[in-house]
């Protein structure tokens, strides 16, 4: 009988010696039985036509008139981290009160969009479903579960084996069952939308080209499947399925059972003369989803793959339809655009570099790993900047000038030297101290409010802080730092 086991890739615990070897000896465990895990067939209900039965359309905000400010949310991937940071934000976001067409609003009402990756889908999936009572029920649900050890607990349950045996139950499953008893119960896109906005986008990876893999209806019609009926808990274990700890989420491509033809994306998508060797692999790629004989199956793992900021998901749509969409999207004529990235990357101290030893394979890889990842998320962060610049020039054009703010929510912005080398060496697990959740919160509150752009945009809207919300001193007081006052609190940009 084949059993499975898994464990979340993660810098070594910080809990001592004992907990890094149970980790160490359960991936190995993993790693001897990937070869005999098997997986049940994938269930993506198949449409014959587009816009057959339930379907997760962009959302389009009521009565959004010329004028309005356009609110877009990133959430990267880094594990717990990474959804206890995006929580902060999502709170600050609650507190803070803007006049829009002259009432007092929540910005966290304004939000169009969010997309998400990995550790941040878990955040952005839970508000698009529940919408406030992610305040309420989040901590106790996700951020403070002990996930990971409890999917560690389930992995040497002899029921698991059993399931995993006879029933295809590998590892995902594991994972999938588990995140719907704790959060999601069985939950669709379909339930999702009828909160209406903000339009939820959770990214993954596409195993088979490399490529980010978005669970969108326009992604889904290209593959003949209904996104509506598609459970949120297999989205977002997609989104962060490491690779190899965890065997794929895959979708049947049912492309020969429709025709699209007639859609205006696809008719689009067919008129492009791509410019760029990115834009004409992007192109090329979802052009592949309609050949269901050669890409049978969409293999899906962790979408930090493809993008560990969450934001590729904007690019592309503007890189993909080049200058037309670029046009089309100034035409809308927003008054001002607040895109918040909350970037949960870190920079640990390199051990590496203190001794002239060999060293060993797993800081090898890691070492190889951050580097790839840091090089890739300055990319792409650069495009994106090249990007709203050149969406401003556009709107310019047309005479109504639309306002760009770029806010990312990064440790860089910490000065603190001893609160940014303690919230740098935070694991990408599934798994923190409490504490270490409390302060991951507090970050993103304290960032964000501190963020130059971020501030740029309260003044133009005339924001205040909601009645009761918790203070910066507070906030502060939180950290239990001497540093975290006047101008050298976190966040603190020396203004």
């Amino acid at each position: 009988m084949c059993k499975s086991g898994r464990l979340h890739a993660s810098y070594p615990e910080r809990s001592g010696i004992l907990q890094a070897t149970l980790h160490q000896l359960t991936l190995v465990l993993v790693l001897a039985l990937a070869g005999c895990s098997t997986i049940l067939p994938p269930d993506n209900k198949a449409i014959t036509r587009i816009g057959e039965n339930a379907s997760y359309p962009p959302i389009k905000r009521a009565q959004q008139s010329e004028g309005d400010t356009l609110v877009l949310l990133a959430f990267s991937g880094g594990g717990t981290r990474a959804a206890a940071l995006s929580y902060g934000v999502m709170q600050e976001l609650r507190d803070t009160l803007i006049q829009s067409n002259g009432e007092t609003v929540r910005l966290l009402d304004e939000v169009d969009t969010i997309s998400s990756v990995s550790g941040g889908s878990f955040t952005a999936a839970y508000y698009g479903l529940y919408r406030d009572r992610l305040f309420e029920d989040y901590e106790k649900d996700f951020l403070r579960q002990g996930v990971q050890q409890a999917l560690i607990t389930q992995l040497f349950n002899p029921m698991h084996w059993i399931r995993s045996g006879f029933y295809g139950f590998n590892r995902t499953e594991m994972a999938i069952d588990y995140y719907n008893r704790i959060m999601f119960d069985g939950a669709t896109f379909a339930d999702m939308a009828k909160n209406g906005p903000p339009y939820i986008v959770i990214n993954a990876t596409d195993l088979g080209n490399g490529l980010r893999f978005s669970f969108s209806r326009a992604m889904f019609d290209l593959i003949c499947t209904d996104l509506g009926s598609y459970p949120v808990a297999r989205a977002v274990t997609a989104s962060s399925a490491v690779p190899v700890a965890f065997p794929p989420v895959v979708l049947t491509n049912h492309a020969s059972e429709c025709e699209v033809d007639a859609q205006q994306e696809w008719q689009m998508l067919q008129e492009l003369a791509p410019d760029t060797a990115v834009q004409r692999r992007i192109v090329d790629g979802l052009k592949s989803y309609r050949d269901s004989q050669n890409r049978k199956y969409i293999h899906l793992v962790d979408g930090g793959v493809a993008d560990n900021l969450g934001l590729r998901v904007m690019i592309d749509r503007v890189e993909s339809l080049n200058a037309q969409r670029l046009h089309a999207l100034a035409h809308e004529h927003p008054g001002s655009i607040l895109v918040i990235l909350v970037n949960a990357e870190v920079s640990p101290e390199r051990l590496i570099e203190k001794s002239y030893g060999t060293p060993s394979l797993s800081v090898t890889m890691d070492a190889v790993t951050s580097a790839q990842f840091e090089s890739y998320n300055r990319e792409t962060l650069d495009r994106f900047r090249d990007m709203m610049t050149a969406l401003s020039e556009a709107s310019a054009e047309d005479g109504l000038p639309t306002r760009t703010y770029f806010s990312q929510v990064s440790f860089k912005h910490i000065k603190s030297t001893e609160i940014n080398r303690m919230l740098n060496a935070l694991p990408t697990a599934l798994e923190l101290d409490d504490i270490d959740v409390d302060r991951l919160i507090l970050a993103g509150r304290l960032i964000l409010r501190n963020e130059p752009a971020f501030q740029a945009f309260k003044q133009e809207h005339h924001a205040s802080l909601a009645e009761g919300a918790i203070t910066e001193e507070a906030l502060c007081r939180y950290f239990d730092h001497p540093t975290c006052s006047g101008t050298h609190r976190p966040g603190s940009q020396g203004r």
